[in-house]
């Protein structure tokens, strides 16, 4: 059987990118580009990678968009671009940084609370194209989901299909499209770069071998104890929101083969165990990170990484510098 759903577009290129950005870029002068706050290489991403403001994502929302239409032409089918959404809280210059603790009080950790974060808008979607592909026959239909989203050849063993690896090259329009936009020439897919994207990657998950993250984690643990909750760290507790919320949601059921795949979708979620799971995701949040700035936890994570990207830069400060200048020098001539 085969399947025209299209895969997650670049995630591993995107977390990285929401990892280590989120500061100004520094100067051209090789100095560490970095404050009290921001480590350098968080910096050095935020440089070459851009900001992350809705205006910027928007901007490239409406450029995949307008490239999947060109691909769709050429494949033989109109396309009518998708307007971007509504940024949602997160695209508010009111709305509260990620990490602290009146984020943790209004959205949780965003998992029951996505929508109002990140799409949250008082208009229906509509797409435009429904009309247009619904005129169609099946047949036509089919050509149309591949062109779009590219042709998926389905393993009958679940396991094997779950480690199979995201290729844009096979994932039609949209894949080249996004391609194109958020991956294609990016620091990551440099192979001069590797050597300190593999270095990073490793110190990123030895920041927990800290000996003041470990206290701190511990005391931390004792914390969300006396609040009733029993997890070893931060990332665990998190994490069994995001499985309850994907489970409520139907995100781990199987497709069935069967479905049509223009219409399949997962079914409509319990509304009370939504809100009875969107209480119990802001409460956890809540007394998670109350306890991550009441054992200092936080802070020892933030003097860890400081830390860490101060020993990389010290090491590839100049090639990464370097590297920047270069783009930029590229970009202004354009």
């Amino acid at each position: 059987m085969r399947s025209h759903l299209p895969a997650s577009v670049g995630a591993l290129a995107g977390a990285v990118a929401l990892l280590l950005t989120g500061c100004t870029g520094g100067g051209g002068d090789g100095a560490a580009p970095s404050d009290d706050e921001t480590g350098p290489i968080s910096a050095f991403f935020e440089q070459v990678g851009g900001s992350m403001d809705s205006e910027d994502g928007e901007a490239q929302q409406r450029r995949v968009e307008e490239l999947v239409a060109a691909c769709m032409a050429e494949e033989g089918f109109e396309y009518t671009p998708v307007e971007p959404m509504s940024a949602g809280a997160m695209g508010s210059d009111d709305a509260p940084e990620w990490d602290t603790l009146e984020f943790a009080e209004q959205y949780g950790y965003g998992a029951t609370t996505g929508e109002e974060l990140f799409g949250g808008t008082s208009e229906e979607y509509v797409d435009p194209n429904q009309e247009y592909v619904s005129a169609m026959s099946q047949t036509e239909q089919e050509a149309y989901y591949a062109a779009l989203y590219g042709v998926v050849e389905e393993v009958e063993d679940p396991e094997a299909q779950a480690e199979v690896e995201y290729d844009w090259t096979t994932a039609g329009c949209q894949g080249a499209a996004s391609h194109e936009v958020y991956e294609e020439g990016q620091v990551w897919d440099d192979p001069a770069m590797q050597e300190l994207l593999d270095e990073m990657n490793t110190e990123y998950e030895r920041l927990a071998e800290d000996d003041a993250v470990r206290e701190a984690q511990s005391a931390w643990a004792e914390c969300v104890a006396d609040a009733g909750y029993d997890f070893a760290t931060p990332d665990e507790a998190s994490q069994s929101i995001y499985d309850e919320h994907s489970a409520l949601m139907g995100y781990d059921q199987e497709v069935d083969p069967e479905a049509d795949p223009a219409t399949a979708a997962p079914p409509e979620p319990d509304e009370a165990k939504l809100a009875e799971l969107r209480e119990k995701e802001i409460a956890l949040a809540t007394a998670d990170r109350r306890c991550q700035e009441e054992t200092g936890y936080a802070k020892a994570q933030k003097d860890a990484q400081l830390a860490m990207e101060t020993r990389l830069w010290d090491k590839y400060g100049e090639q990464l510098q370097a590297y920047a200048d270069d783009r930029t020098a590229g970009a202004d001539g354009k």
